[in-house]
């Protein structure tokens, strides 16, 4: 589709139908990034505090656990005294978080599946607006902006509703779609021509989708699309040799993304290398020694629907120091120790993507929530052990609907195993990878 008529008749008359005014906001992000930090600090010193005391007034939740610190200093320098949220807390807490006031455009999203426990949220339309700002904003970085063409390696609803959803919003934002769940030199090839024929000016996605579609090009001995301008992957660690592959076979440069569903981008990486945060959208702290590896701690200045202050995300980072040669006043995270997943491969030799299994948790939580947390483990060739963490609202009716969408999502090639256990294990890091395969 041509960029203009995307731009100008689809997407933002759509975001705009929604109450999300990305256009009215988008000069201030731009501004921003070259801010001084100085003028950044006092910016989010301004917003945080406004989200604190508004947390305190709306949320019977935030009332309890922070008036008694906001009644001496609801400033972001008094914050690390702050209690912080965990993703258990806001499950368990979601309707005394959610504010009062909730205007009238609003959203809901299930999300935060790659760590076992699907969290939803609800966003206001500002929040969401913002969100998006700060994402184009550092898409400008990688040389693509608002309506220009995408191939997206990305999950796949597994629901005939969730697909045509999925179509209709790929529409919107001009993009096509490659499914992450079913990887086979059949598909790839497919995948190959029909990307060729849209001539997209970047590709984004799951870092190993894209690095097996750069696998599969190298091997077919094939040209890579020229339309191309850069790569944007997200979602999955990025290690340098990765990157130096993709580039090597896409000769363009890979720009890596951290984010999360909950508070949208976190981090974006620039023209030099330097993963900047998001800084007028959220307060970032690592849970460390300055210079040390820490859990990330994020605060959202704009969601009045479901307040998270002081959230923790279960990812760890460690904080940059110094400032980036692009010019941006924007502070830097060195290194993300994010989310680890597994490529699970099948017995007929399909590899599936980790968020095909993860949807489906994702949907089960979304309908109704009947366990805390999941684990997916492939133990042979032919072989999936699921480890489930049940509440009270767990019966045998739930295994065998759970085994039947496995079996329907993944393939009749694998033996399904549910076991009800107490906890999950965690790596020797202390990540918890919810889908992980044994096999070599």
């Amino acid at each position: 589709m041509n960029k203009l008529l995307s731009k100008y008749l689809f997407y933002y008359p759509v975001t705009l139908a929604k109450g999300e005014l990305i256009a009215f906001y988008r000069r201030g992000y731009e501004e921003r990034q070259w801010w001084s930090s100085g003028e950044l600090e006092a910016f989010q010193a301004e917003h945080f505090e406004n989200i604190v005391k508004y947390a305190v007034e709306n949320s019977s939740y935030y009332k309890k656990c922070l008036s008694n610190y906001i009644t001496t200093d609801s400033s972001i320098k008094a914050s690390s005294n702050f209690p912080t949220l965990s993703k258990a807390q806001l499950i368990n807490n979601l309707e005394h978080i959610r504010a009062n006031k909730t205007g009238f455009f609003s959203s809901a999203k299930t999300t935060g599946g790659s760590t076992g426990e699907p969290v939803k949220i609800f966003k206001n339309a500002s929040a969401l607006a913002r969100e998006r700002c700060a994402t184009w904003r550092s898409y400008e970085w990688a040389g693509v902006s608002v309506a220009d063409r995408q191939v997206r390696f990305w999950g796949v609803p597994h629901s005939r509703s969730g697909r045509l959803t999925a179509s209709i919003i790929d529409l919107i934002a001009n993009r096509k779609r490659i499914s992450a769940f079913s990887i086979n030199d059949d598909n790839l090839f497919k995948y190959y021509n029909d990307l060729c024929k849209f001539q997209p000016q970047y590709l984004y996605g799951y870092v190993s989708v894209i690095e097996e579609f750069a696998k599969f090009i190298q091997s077919k001995q094939l040209p890579p699309p020229n339309s191309l301008v850069s790569l944007i992957t997200t979602s999955e660690v990025l290690s340098e040799s990765s990157r130096a592959f993709i580039e090597n076979v896409f000769q363009r440069k890979v720009f890596n993304e951290y984010g999360c569903g909950e508070v949208g981008s976190i981090a974006h990486e620039c023209e030099h290398g330097s993963m900047h945060v998001m800084a007028d959208n959220l307060h970032v702290e690592i849970d460390s020694e300055p210079g040390q590896p820490g859990e990330i701690i994020v605060t959202d200045y704009f969601n009045r629907v479901t307040p998270l202050v002081r959230y923790r995300l279960g990812d760890f980072a460690t904080m940059g120091d110094g400032a980036c040669r692009c010019g941006r006043g924007l502070p830097t995270i060195n290194k993300i120790h994010g989310r680890a997943y597994d490529i699970i491969r099948s017995p007929s030799g399909t590899r599936i993507h980790p968020e095909a299994v993860i949807y489906i948790f994702e949907g089960i939580q979304e309908k109704m929530p009947v366990f805390k947390q999941f684990q997916a483990i492939q133990t042979d060739i032919d072989a999936i052990s699921v480890n489930i963490v049940p509440n009270v609202s767990w019966d045998d009716s739930f295994e065998l609907a759970l085994k039947n969408q496995l079996v329907e999502a993944i393939g009749a090639e694998f033996r399904f195993e549910v076991n009800l256990v107490e906890s999950l294990s965690r790596e020797k890091s202390g990540k918890m990878r919810v889908v992980k395969s044994l096999v070599n």
